[in-house]
């Protein structure tokens, strides 16, 4: 349920899983949250079109995979960077499948370590790693999880909602920037776990907004105020993911306001992997990296389809910021 409820109370405050209490002088406001993916679905009221999609991406996956040896093309040397939003409780087990399936063919490396690799033009294995944007609370889970298999991954996050506990503000962000039902975020003391277990931090601007459509006065704040206050809470933060991930929702303004704030890298949510050239060292500067969005839940057909898809497709290419970034590598 995403529900408020309102009643005249005096003087407590309280936090939990599945919901915040949050008290004013006239009354409290008790705000749900969502426990499983099942129910954010629910929520969602998931179209018609959605299903409809569902159905071709059966048919056309199930047509690539018996076509293409997916066994070999996952065997391709490459980096293939996969990110999820959140791990509900119906995510949990899916996760440790999802790991379990990818290890036989992929070793997993850290998402500074990848930037490295390709940095030297070393990409010598199938390598895979992991992220998560948007920092809900049950992020944590994930945390452990890929902690209990040897697995560093970087979660991008908004400072601006880290920690925040008014029903309000929570949903309308949810509402507006998310396109989601309210979720409870992490506070920094949760952030600061993440790293104990061995995870990276990366900005996501201040406040989840679209670089293309901020005005530029703006830009400043949302990405170098986004720097300095994981800078502040967690020392080093040198990755950076711009929101809603498209190469249209990003511009060269923002590219610049990005590496003059102090990022070293720039993550998009395009579909693709990287590859290597061993005479060619690339310049994180010049970097863009792809990264697949997947959600626990989906078939395993599905993820199988776009990973052995993109290692069929990869390209030199793909590892540089398409043309609008000025690159001198647009070919």
């Amino acid at each position: 349920m995403y529900d408020f409820k309102f009643r005249s109370v005096g003087g407590f405050q309280r936090n939990c899983t599945t919901e915040i209490i949050h008290v004013t002088k006239q009354k409290f406001i008790i705000l749900k949250f969502a426990d499983t993916y099942k129910s954010v679905q629910k929520a969602q009221r998931t179209s018609a079109r959605s299903a409809i999609r569902h159905t071709a991406l059966n048919n056309i996956s199930r047509l690539f995979l018996k076509l293409n040896e997916s066994r070999k093309l996952v065997e391709t040397k490459r980096i293939q960077f996969l990110y999820i939003h959140h791990i509900f409780q119906d995510e949990e087990v899916p996760l440790q499948q999802l790991i379990e399936k990818l290890s036989k063919n992929h070793h997993f490396i850290s998402y500074s370590d990848a930037v490295r690799k390709m940095e030297a033009g070393v990409i010598d294995k199938p390598y895979l790693c992991i992220s998560s944007d948007d920092g809900f609370k049950n992020n944590l889970r994930a945390a452990e999880i890929l902690r209990a298999y040897g697995i560093s991954a970087c979660f991008f996050i908004c400072p601006a909602i880290i920690g925040e506990e008014d029903p309000d503000k929570i949903s309308e962000f949810c509402r507006t920037r998310l396109n989601f039902p309210a979720v409870e975020f992490l506070n920094w003391v949760d952030v600061e776990q993440l790293q104990k277990l061995g995870h990276e931090i990366g900005g996501h601007t201040m406040n989840h907004v679209n670089i293309a459509s901020t005005i530029p006065e703006h830009l400043p704040f949302e990405i170098g105020e986004c720097y300095r206050q994981l800078q502040h809470h967690c020392g080093t933060s040198p990755h950076f993911a711009f929101p809603y991930g498209r190469f249209f929702h990003f511009n060269d303004i923002g590219k610049q306001e990005v590496f003059q704030a102090g990022f070293h890298t720039i993550s998009s949510a395009e579909r693709g992997c990287h590859i290597s050239d061993s005479n060619q060292r690339i310049n994180t500067r010049e970097l863009m990296i792809r990264r697949d969005h997947i959600v626990l839940t989906w078939p395993w057909q599905h993820i199988e389809y776009f990973i052995a898809k993109n290692a069929k497709n990869a390209s030199i290419n793909s590892n540089y910021f398409p043309s609008y970034a000025g690159s001198d590598h647009n070919r």
